[in-house]
């Protein structure tokens, strides 16, 4: 087995919050990981679009962030954007 160089190798304890919810008419399932690695930032994952973003309360609220780290309709994220003050 050959050693491939890494750029960065690091261990984290995190903090893992699963939530599910509908929203209108959308249901989001949700996993909201925190570290110290993310400088306090919260990664969002959405499970079921496998698509994630490190979010904090300033750039949930930037127009056009959670459409397009997300792939949500303009009405899927405003829907997420009223939700996600109260998780991080």
């Amino acid at each position: 087995m050959t050693l491939r160089p890494l750029l960065e190798d690091v261990t984290q304890n995190t903090s893992t919050r699963f939530v599910s919810f509908t929203a209108g008419s959308h249901r989001f399932e949700l996993a909201l990981m925190k570290a110290d690695y993310f400088q306090n930032q919260t990664m969002v994952i959405n499970l079921p679009k496998n698509r994630q973003a490190l979010l904090d309360h300033e750039n949930i609220n930037k127009i056009g962030h959670l459409e397009h780290m997300f792939q949500l309709s303009a009405m899927e994220a405003e829907e997420l954007r009223n939700y996600l003050p109260d998780l991080l």
